[in-house]
């Protein structure tokens, strides 16, 4: 609320002349303090989120894989001008650029030519997307429940572990920015149910390509909720007009097609036959799975006690129950549970059972979760609606207190044990070794010098000479891990066409076994090792 408003309000309930009294000036005193507490609330949030998004953002978390290649690209495109991946024989087209969007990396290759390259100075970038995110999620809960729903629902989503909104939030990833783009466009878009203007409508579709652009995986969640949304409000709410829903989906799902196309025809020198072979083996690999010993996996995932405390099941259940009315709010919540059930079906059914690609349901969850204490406890407090007893007194019905009391305990604990955790995480976090292992190679190795290795993370924290397993590779990587299937390093020679001078092994390479021990016994020597780093030379 801005200070405008709130002085607004405060005049507004100022007594006049003609209310005079007592009793008027009491209430308008009481409501002044109801404001000025809630301006407090509001302020020590801010402060709050703004310590948890910005706080030592190049300790916490520590750089891997993912984030590391995704850093390719705003390195590549401010030191070459080329917007691609990178590895010791060349530039890859297709990989992280097709992983994480334009919406990602322009801002970060702004914040370099700006102020350098460094990961501090991408994590900021990524450090206003969160916050921006975090404020987008609140107004979309106030516009849903009011303040007090809005602060719960907030505080659910910045302290979950299962959603870990502060740990993506804090690196190069783009589930975040995609979450932003997902939640401003359900702002707008449940704006132009109740006020259907094309302006509104078209705005929704943008904002939802834009998540989509972002994030590949929002497809997925995004297509089909419009589609059972259209056809749910078509044949059961009548409420909205066809091209509140029309409009969004075709003009989302073509902005998403139109960035996969200039992927494909504008940004690589390939032919378009090459790029769409390359194209492919780079998206594939995690989306349709089906398998049942992962399936199950996935279920056993969002049972655990991180993911909510449990909470989740019984506000999905309770969302169903809100949408069963015929009204305008009653399809809000329709359609917000059922973009969470979409997410979390394919998540249980397709995916490969990392909680990461059930983070856009979690995050809309939160709103599901904060509804369900909210009508539990009558607006999250701790007396309820009371009635007169025996002897004349009046009193809330024990089992009444026990359900609230209960029901507030459980949602304290689910907001503050984890964001504890992530404090402890914060404030006390693990030994630094990519930034060890990268200061140790700017010391002792030449920059010149081949150096072989599947952690992308060190290609950008140090200018050496890395060469990269191809792209290919990971749909084999992601098969060794939740598939059983055989490893990469059965596909792939390190030693071809000649024998690089270092071999840099860390966790991701460990994690597939690219670098088998016996193989490299044969002709390196182990130089040093850093944290989860082992760095081996050409005897």
């Amino acid at each position: 609320m801005s200070h405008e408003a709130i002085r607004v309000q405060q005049d507004a309930l100022r007594p006049t002349s003609a209310q005079g009294g007592l009793a008027s000036v009491v209430t308008w005193r009481k409501a002044r303090l109801a404001v000025g507490r809630r301006q407090l609330v509001l302020w020590a949030s801010l402060t709050v989120v703004a310590f948890l998004s910005f706080y030592r953002l190049g300790a916490f978390p520590l750089t891997w894989f993912d984030e590391g290649s995704h850093l390719h690209v705003p390195k590549a495109l401010v030191r070459y001008g080329v917007y691609a991946d990178y590895s010791s024989e060349g530039f890859r087209y297709f990989g992280p650029t097709t992983g994480v969007g334009p919406t990602v990396m322009l801002p970060i290759a702004a914040a370099f030519s700006a102020f350098g390259i460094g990961l501090t100075q991408a994590r900021v970038v990524m450090a206003i997307y969160l916050l921006a995110c975090i404020l987008a999620f609140h107004a979309l809960a106030r516009q849903l429940g009011g303040h007090r729903f809005a602060w719960v629902a907030t505080a659910l989503l910045v302290a979950s572990r299962g959603a870990p909104l502060l740990e993506y939030g804090r690196q190069v990833l783009g589930e975040v920015p995609a979450v932003l783009f997902l939640v401003t466009g359900l702002i707008v878009w449940f704006n132009s149910l109740t006020r259907p203007s094309l302006a509104r409508s078209v705005m929704a579709g943008a904002l939802f390509g834009l998540a989509m652009v972002t994030k590949q995986q929002f497809l997925i969640l995004l297509a089909p909720t419009l589609g059972i949304g259209w056809l749910a409000n078509l044949l059961y709410y009548r409420s909205a007009p066809q091209r509140a829903f029309i409009v969004p989906a075709v003009l989302s799902v073509a902005i998403y097609a139109g960035w996969q196309a200039t992927l494909i025809v504008f940004l690589s020198s390939s032919s378009v036959a090459e790029n769409l072979r390359l194209f492919r083996q780079a998206a594939g690999g995690a989306a349709l799975v089906f398998s049942p010993d992962l399936m199950q996996q996935s279920i056993r995932n969002l049972l655990e006690a991180r993911v909510y405390l449990g909470a989740l099941t019984p506000a999905i259940l309770y969302g169903a129950l809100l949408a069963k009315d015929r009204t305008p709010q009653a399809l809000r919540w329709g359609l917000l549970t059922t973009l969470v059930g979409v997410n979390l079906i394919w998540y249980v059914l397709g995916s490969v059972s990392w909680l990461r690609y059930a983070f856009p349901g979690l995050v809309i969850s939160a709103l599901l979760i904060a509804k369900l204490f909210q009508d539990l406890t009558g607006g999250f407090r701790w007396r309820g609606e009371q009635t007169p007893s025996v002897n004349g007194q009046a009193r809330e019905p024990l089992a009444g207190q026990a359900i609230r009391w209960t029901a507030l305990g459980w949602l304290a604990l689910i907001i503050v044990v984890p964001l504890v955790q992530t404090l402890n995480d914060l404030v006390r976090p693990p030994f630094n070794a990519p930034a060890a292992m990268a200061e140790y190679m700017n010391a002792h190795v030449a920059t010149a010098t081949i150096v072989e290795t599947w952690e992308p993370e060190m290609g950008f924290l140090t200018d050496h000479a890395y060469h990269f397993p191809p792209e290919e590779l990971l749909s084999a990587a992601v098969g060794y891990i939740w598939l059983g299937s055989a490893s990469p390093s059965s596909r792939y020679n390190f030693e071809l066409p000649e024998k690089p001078a270092y071999v840099l092994v860390g966790g991701f390479a460990r994690w597939v076994d690219m670098y088998p021990a016996e193989e490299l016994a044969k002709d390196y020597r182990l130089v040093t090792t850093i944290g989860g780093y082992e760095l081996y030379g050409l005897r």
